[in-house]
């Protein structure tokens, strides 16, 4: 009797192992989300109105063209994304992240100038720009108060410059 319990109990301990084993080996976000995955589309025009396509993942996707009206976007990853010629109005970006902006570098490491970009009446108060390539921007009828350029005011920069130039 003793013999048939430890050997139920070896069989039920690996057959639990396995079960174990297979539960932990696929996480529960990945099986709902592939049970609720549709087949891919795979070309031509699509029409997707009062859509839910939360937690969708697009990858190698050609959008151009495309256009998006009244889209939360909200809290999405993009990388190795071309927004050329993106005319973006209308939205909202606080908390917003742009990191490596431009073309990438070439095979000696620098990087070539993309053409120009324009921010019209944008609110960008309380931003950073770090490691920013500005050169030749032009800052035209904007609310600079507070701005500061290496730690110093952009207004007394721009009062000793005019000072200078008397």
């Amino acid at each position: 009797m003793n013999r048939i319990v430890a050997c139920f109990s070896r069989r039920s301990i690996l057959t639990l192992g396995i079960l174990l084993a297979m539960v932990l080996s696929v996480r529960p976000e990945e099986a709902t989300q592939k049970e609720n995955m549709k087949p891919t589309i795979t070309g031509g025009k699509q029409l997707a109105e009062h859509a839910n396509l939360a937690s969708s993942v697009f990858n190698d996707v050609n959008l151009a063209g495309s256009a998006f009206e009244n889209v939360n976007l909200s809290k999405v990853r993009m990388h190795d994304i071309n927004l050329s010629d993106l005319d973006l109005s209308a939205a909202q970006i606080g908390g917003a992240r742009f990191k490596h902006i431009g073309p990438p570098p070439n095979k000696d490491g620098k990087q070539e100038r993309q053409r120009p970009v324009t921010f019209e009446e944008a609110a960008l108060c309380d931003s950073t720009f770090r490691k920013v390539d500005l050169s030749n921007v032009k800052i035209i009828d904007c609310n600079v108060e507070g701005m500061t350029v290496d730690g110093v005011r952009l207004t007394d920069l721009i009062a000793a410059y005019k000072a200078q130039k008397k």
